[in-house]
């Protein structure tokens, strides 16, 4: 941009029109940038909102209308050899998909930071990198919230926009430090930076950049080791960089107080909203705490939210064991709602402690939600869903959400897998297991379970492999012949799939929603062959009535099964919730099935972050 000279401070005086002219014309081309930094994301979100509506459109044409498989084909074929590319796993995200996502997201913070600005003025350049930093913080606020307009509009809720959440917050502090550092250059240039560090508009901007690199630290450190505390340091910081942003630049007509305005109305807005629910769903309400085995609570509540459908998620409240929190747990029953939970640390221990020294308590609660997305599993003819540890929890609530929408009309096949550590996690939803072989439509679910921390010694392995008892033996099995479904070898914690690793360095890596949901990834071979053989037997006191498999089920093979006995106008969907190396399989697996002359297959796949 060209001008006069770069001005000598953040301000001017009537006596410099020059400079006055400088810097407002400054000020517009900022403005107009930022105009365009917004209209880009609003591109890139357009971009998942067109291809979402575009398939629900064209999936129910093609149902509805048989005329329109020429119309759709086009789209069809594109769509499927785009999603096989951007489905898979790649190094540091979830998919292809996330990572390109992220790419397009970074190069126009690029483009626009670095595009009509004067890169021979520090001042310049510093100002712009904090228009930027504003933004992002808007944005930061926008995929956090919970009551998201993108849960409709794309079908990703807030725990699926997670990843871009955490990255736009890394850029928003690259953008403030920045910023911090190239003014500071600047004025000590000048021979003006103690004169400028003694404004009170600085001083808050002072504290606003330690606030903000409480939040980073929160984020990157705190959360991996001791979650409530990130939690607690994580909102107060980010509450207070706000509010000292506000304070560094307390000007309406400069526009930034307007964007500190927007952020805070739209946190204030969203936990409001929160906050209601919470206090609407406690009237009248209370939650029965029951101890399971191996560190397991099954939470009853007396009332459900509106809109509460099993395999969907929400907060709970539960003031006897935490007064000022609450906590993600997956539904997996509607009549009554219940939850199940697998104690870590923190909130999970203390229930289960609560829950043991209390069988059958009642405790005042509360619930916030429900809360995620997930495809309708009615729309597809075959349904695949698979679990790893307490993962079950997602899958037992869509299957218990198909059962209980199926007719002689809508008939659906569906497979069932679970894969725990030990025999005795099965009790965890031994009603659920139940309801599988009794359910007058259980003949179209084949339910696959797999022990995965096998006794070495084969006699004790062969207890755990009990017989079919129900009458719907004859039905068709996940493998021709009614052989038995494919297995891995047994040895290691085929549950994980992954080496050895220490259980407090495990649960240092663990994302919120696995310690919640209670995904159980840790390992732990301790127990020696006579230990697990005792354990086994008085597993067996519990009838669960379905073959229980030693080993870890080869789910590539089960997957590709699945897909390729399907005819080619049908619809799969692949449901998956468990560990990163289970989902890294079914990710990747599931991709390469998406053909464009096979059925058409949909993943999704349930757990905190991308």
């Amino acid at each position: 941009m060209a001008g006069p000279p770069p001005p000598s401070g953040n301000s001017h005086g009537a006596e410099d029109p020059v400079r006055a002219a400088y810097f407002a014309a400054r000020q517009l081309v900022n403005e107009r940038m930022m105009k365009i930094y917004v209209a880009g994301l609003c591109g890139l979100i357009a971009v998942f909102v067109f291809f979402h509506w575009a398939r629900v459109l064209f999936v129910k044409l093609g149902r509805s209308w048989k005329g329109a498989a020429a119309l759709e084909r086009p789209f069809v074929v594109i769509s499927r050899l785009t999603r096989n590319i951007l489905v898979r796993k790649v190094p540091g995200f979830k998919s292809a998909g996330h990572a390109l996502t992220v790419a397009a997201y970074v190069a126009l913070n690029a483009a626009v930071a670095f595009t009509s600005v004067d890169l021979t003025s520090m001042g310049s350049v510093a100002n712009r990198f904090g228009w930027m930093a504003l933004a992002n913080m808007a944005f930061v606020v926008f995929l956090a919230l919970k009551n998201t307009p993108l849960a409709f509009l794309t079908a990703y809720s807030y725990e699926r926009l997670n990843c871009l959440h955490q990255v736009a917050g890394y850029m928003m502090f690259v953008y403030m430090v920045f910023h911090a550092a190239l003014y500071t250059a600047f004025f000590n240039s000048q021979n003006r930076l103690l004169s400028i560090f003694s404004q009170e508009a600085e001083v808050a901007a002072i504290v606003a950049g330690f606030s903000f690199l409480s939040v980073i630290f929160s984020a990157m450190f705190l959360r991996r080791i001791w979650y409530e505390l990130f939690y607690v340091v994580h909102i107060t910081a980010w509450i207070m960089g706000v509010v000292t942003v506000g304070l560094h630049l307390p000007t309406i007509a400069k526009k930034t107080l307007i964007v500190t305005l927007l952020t805070a109305s739209m946190w204030v807005l969203d936990r409001i909203i929160r906050a209601s629910r919470v206090l609407y769903n406690s009237f009248n309400n209370q939650a029965t705490l029951h101890p399971l085995a191996n560190g397991g609570t099954k939470i009853v509540f007396k009332k459900a939210p509106a809109r509460a459908e099993p395999g969907k998620h929400c907060f709970i409240w539960i003031p006897a064991i935490r007064k000022f929190e609450t906590h993600p747990f997956t539904i997996h029953k509607t009549e009554p709602m219940e939850f199940t939970v697998k104690a870590h640390n923190g909130f999970t221990r203390d229930l289960h402690k609560y829950a043991t020294a209390n069988p059958g308590a009642a405790v005042t609660a509360s619930v916030d939600g429900p809360y995620g997305t997930f495809p309708d599993p009615m729309e597809f003819d075959k349904i695949v869903l698979i679990a790893g540890g307490g993962g079950a929890t997602f899958t037992f609530g869509v299957m218990v959400n198909i059962l209980e929408r199926m007719s002689e009309e809508a008939r659906k096949k569906v497979t069932f897998i679970w894969a725990v550590k030990k025999h005795e996690n099965l009790s965890w939803f031994k009603e659920h297991l139940e309801m599988l072989r009794s359910h007058e439509h259980s003949p179209e679910v084949d339910v696959s379970l797999y022990v995965t921390r096998a006794p070495s010694d084969s006699s004790v392995a062969g207890h755990l492999h009990l017989p079919h008892l129900h009458a719907a033996q004859s039905r068709s099995s996940s493998s021709d012949g009614g052989q038995s479904p494919p297995l891995s070898p047994a040895g290691d914690d085929v549950e994980k799939g992954e080496p050895q690793i220490s259980n407090s360095s495990h649960r240092a890596e663990m994302t919120e929603k696995e310690m919640e949901r209670g995904v159980d990834t840790q390992v732990e071979h301790k127990e020696t062959s006579e230990q697990l053989a005792v354990t086994t037997t008085a597993a067996l006191a519990h009838p669960y009535q379905h073959a229980v498999k030693a080993g870890r089920p080869d789910l590539a093979s089960l997957i590709r099964e699945a897909v390729n006995t399907t005819p080619p106008n049908q619809r799969v969907l692949v449901a998956g919730c468990g560990p990163d190396a289970l989902m890294r399989v079914i990710r990747d697996t599931t991709a390469k099935l998406i053909r464009t002359d096979g059925p058409a297959v949909e993943l999704h796949c349930e757990q905190f972050g991308w």
